[in-house]
């Protein structure tokens, strides 16, 4: 028969036991509130700037966007503990490849682009046909700079004035499929009455148009995710239409300022299910991050080809402009 301690020796053993524990570390629970407390009160008492700052990328990020050509870290003691967990990985790399990092990529190619139709009302939408990518953001972001120098163009014209783009234009990329440029909301030099029909013209393309596969939204990487941004988010979410964030003008931002800006926008999309949780980081200046976002565009709209492919079409441009080269020379 299982004998059982009387339920008063229970407590005087508990008893003895919170004593000890409150001689080890008096009021534990009530510093751990306390500390809690204080310290949601330093986080909402911080600026914008201060949040930003204390923002800490993984180094995978780093890896990233120096794979797509923004720079290095700088060699100090800063970012001596970024630089050893970089070491680290590239010991383990080595042990299956005799490489650090992966292969370098071939140069990705589009057709010819071309503009086919522009639109000021949906009456004027072209008959639907080929599948379609769009490209929209607030006024001055690097919108039409960054089409051109995805599609290796000068074609869609540009300018350091907002408000250029004034209907969706359509083009397009070769037989592939069509890109369109559509106006830029918020800020732009036109009155309300005709910013609100372009909001209509788009809000009608986005919702509407079956063969739209995905719309970028183009935001400038030193100003990050402004109100008016929010709004077409949530606006593009409610309609469920696949979106995705292109930061643009990325080579003005020093390497971790890129980085914490990435995470800040990662963190605003995070709660939208139609967004894609990849951020795009692209330069138009300098060409970083454009050749890795031609492959994807590629893929999505099923148009990519084995890497033998674009190598063969790279060699072929550089034997003719190797003949030019010798040509001209030669008449000199």
């Amino acid at each position: 028969m299982q004998h059982y301690r009387p339920i008063h020796q229970l407590f005087r053993q508990a008893a003895v036991v919170d004593r000890q524990l409150a001689l080890v570390r008096p009021f534990a629970s009530l510093a751990t509130v306390t500390n809690n407390t204080s310290n949601l009160k330093e986080n909402t008492n911080l600026s914008n700037r201060q949040k930003f700052n204390q923002i800490q990328p993984p180094i995978k990020l780093y890896e990233k966007l120096e794979k797509l050509g923004f720079g290095t870290l700088l060699k100090t003691k800063r970012y001596s503990g970024l630089h050893k967990q970089k070491a680290k990985r590239d010991q383990q790399r080595q042990k299956f490849t005799e490489r650090v990092g992966p292969p370098p990529e071939p140069k990705y190619t589009f057709p010819l682009l071309s503009f086919f139709a522009g639109a000021k009302a949906p009456t004027s939408f072209p008959p639907e046909s080929l599948d379609e990518i769009a490209f929209v953001g607030r006024s001055n972001v690097g919108k039409s700079s960054l089409i051109n120098s995805v599609a290796e163009s000068n074609v869609v014209r540009t300018s350091d004035k907002p408000g250029l783009t004034q209907q969706i234009n359509f083009y397009n990329v070769g037989k592939l499929f069509h890109m369109i440029d559509m106006p830029g909301y918020g800020f732009a030099f036109v009155d309300d009455a005709e910013r609100e029909q372009w909001r209509q013209l788009m809000e009608t393309y986005i919702t509407e148009r079956k063969t739209l596969k995905r719309v970028y939204v183009v935001l400038d990487a030193r100003h990050g995710v402004k109100v008016a941004d929010i709004d077409f988010f949530k606006m593009l979410n409610s309609k469920q239409v696949k979106f995705q964030i292109v930061l643009t003008k990325c080579d003005l931002l020093v390497l971790p300022n890129l980085a914490k800006r990435i995470i800040t926008v990662e963190n605003h999309i995070q709660q939208l299910r139609n967004a894609v949780k990849d951020v795009v980081v692209v330069s138009s200046k300098t060409n970083a991050g454009i050749n890795q976002f031609r492959k994807e565009m590629l893929f999505l709209m099923g148009h990519l080809k084995p890497k033998e492919f674009y190598e063969a079409v790279q060699a072929t441009k550089d034997e003719k402009e190797a003949k030019k080269s010798k040509s001209l020379n030669s008449k000199r």
